[in-house]
């Protein structure tokens, strides 16, 4: 590395940490899996809704314990 393009300030406070956004993408993936299934069934109907949850249901990968 070039001396010029050395980087010589401190890191910054905080630096190498992550914020943990599971929890909230979790709720907000909930709702859109909500709101999509509420849309299935008025456009087409309680039947094509629940397939679709059941469909959607076996693609989930499970772990076995």
């Amino acid at each position: 590395m070039h001396k010029s393009q050395e980087d010589t300030r401190p890191p910054l406070p905080g630096a190498g940490h992550v914020e943990n956004y599971t929890v909230p993408f979790l709720v907000v993936f909930a709702f859109l899996v909500y709101f999509t299934l509420l849309a299935i069934w008025a456009v087409y109907g309680l039947p094509s809704a629940l397939i679709a949850a059941v469909v959607a249901d076996r693609f989930i990968p499970r772990r076995e314990s």
